[in-house]
């Protein structure tokens, strides 16, 4: 984070230019534990003040669905005391389809202006500055898909949500058939973002009824996980406002896709590509890059699977990994190198996270786990030849969040990397989740008991 002074200059002459601009409000957001960004609606002067926006702790022991838990850092015992959002001014932007608003991405911190450790935003940071002496710059790009249906409340909320028409009622992916129905969407959306500087790449159809992909564009890594936070967002703003509902589910039906939430990433020195190479079209450092990532797919798998969700999408037949692997241009392994067109193009494609993931998480783990690679100077192996998850030499990943939970707060690895107070915290997180779907499983009676016992004993 710059310098609090230096800040509070920034936010000064930005509030001095907004307003001559006509802007008299602004959202202010926050990353929360989950992967969204929560925030207010304040006056343009509240929003961009130097000594920010008081939200309580307790943002992060919330659920998605905002059950409330408790921990070390926010309870009965302390109180529940406040943090405070401040404005980081290199996120301003006017908000997409709104009249006079600013948006802008707040850093949480204490009352003494030091970084809040459980923010999202400060795990990265502390990831990007430990990772900084390696002398390369890092670069990542994301792609979500997602499902679009049209709105019906009555539905959802009888949780009907199998009965919800998509957006298309075709399959076919890269369809410019289908671009019929969802080309206004994509490029309103990709107008919105890209005036925003927020570079949306590309919108292609997928393989699901109503359901896209978003490509986009490559950034540092703090300003990669700004812009996917803010896609998803705006996504699902923009669909409401159209009268549609998307989601960025993992597995949002059993016969459909799973939603992926893939993470294409790259070292550069001097303006110039670092992977280009001779061995499997990888230079030595990507090639320890690559191995890093493998190594700590397992310690860092509930970042990558967050939800009880999350594990319904893993299966190498839908190109979705099983195991710590990687391969050439290969879609059946986790980590996916491509090595073409030029070197420039040389990159990695992290396929294991969903769309349901914390992007300031998932880019923290895996640049952690990367520079690591490179600064231990690992090396991956062959990649696989064919169906990655059939090669037992790659470990595999835990199919279940008990046991992901396990590897991760176990881990030295994590918590070099993200904190011990982080680790044993975001941990609890998960076990809310985990908590939450067991109780629901005692209490409820299933279709699966009734259409197996109703008329059989």
């Amino acid at each position: 984070m710059s310098d609090l002074k230096e800040r509070a200059k920034q936010l000064k002459a930005l509030s001095e230019r907004l307003a001559k601009e006509g802007v008299r409000y602004v959202q202010i957001e926050t990353p929360d534990m989950e992967g969204g960004l929560r925030g207010k609606l304040v006056t343009l002067e509240k929003g961009l003040s130097e000594t920010g926006s008081a939200f309580c702790t307790i943002l992060y022991g919330l659920t998605m669905a905002d059950d409330v838990f408790e921990s070390v850092h926010s309870s009965f015992d302390n109180g529940f005391p406040d943090m405070f959002a401040i404005p980081d001014p290199e996120t301003a932007i006017l908000l997409p389809g709104a009249e006079a608003t600013a948006a802008i991405i707040c850093d949480a911190c204490f009352p003494d202006g030091s970084p809040y450790p459980l923010s999202p935003r400060s795990v990265l940071r502390k990831v990007i500055e430990e990772t900084g002496d390696l002398g390369y710059d890092a670069r990542f790009g994301v792609e979500y898909e997602a499902f679009v249906f049209e709105q019906d409340t009555e539905l959802t909320n009888a949780a009907r949500h199998h009965e919800l028409t998509p957006l298309s009622p075709m399959w076919n992916a890269y369809s410019l058939v289908r671009m019929v129905e969802t080309r206004g969407l994509a490029q309103e959306f990709m107008d919105r973002m890209n005036g925003a500087g927020l570079s949306v790449e590309a919108v292609h159809t997928e393989l699901g009824f109503g359901m896209l992909e978003m490509a986009l564009g490559h950034a540092p890594p703090l300003e990669a996980a700004d812009k996917a936070t803010r896609a998803k967002l705006y996504f699902k703003q923009l669909c409401r406002e159209r009268g549609l509902n998307a989601t960025f589910m993992a597995k949002w039906r059993e016969n459909e896709s799973g939603s992926g939430g893939h993470v294409h990433q790259s070292l550069w020195r001097g303006g110039k590509p670092a992977f280009a190479g001779d061995t499997h079209g990888l230079s030595d450092v990507g090639r320890a890059y690559v191995a890093g990532l493998v190594d700590s797919l397992v310690d860092f798998a509930p970042v990558f699977y967050p939800n009880i969700n999350s594990y319904r999408r893993m299966d190498a037949g839908a190109w979705s990994p099983e195991n710590a692997s990687w391969g050439t241009d290969n879609r059946t392994a986790a980590v996916r190198v491509i090595t073409q067109p030029s070197a420039k193009a040389v990159r990695a494609e992290h396929r294991a996270p969903g769309a349901d993931t914390n992007p300031y998480l998932v880019i923290a783990a895996m640049l952690a786990g990367g520079a690591r690679g490179v600064a231990e100077k690992l090396d991956p192996g062959e990649p696989a030849k064919a169906n990655a998850s059939t090669e037992t030499r790659f470990a595999p990943l835990p199919r279940a969040l008990p046991d992901a939970i396990a590897a991760f707060e176990t881990s030295d690895r994590a918590k070099a990397a993200f904190g011990e107070d982080v680790v044993a915290h975001y941990a609890l997180s998960r076990r809310q989740e985990w908590e939450g779907w067991t109780r629901q499983l005692a209490e409820h009676i299933t279709p699966w008991e009734l259409s197996r016992y109703f008329d059989t004993v």
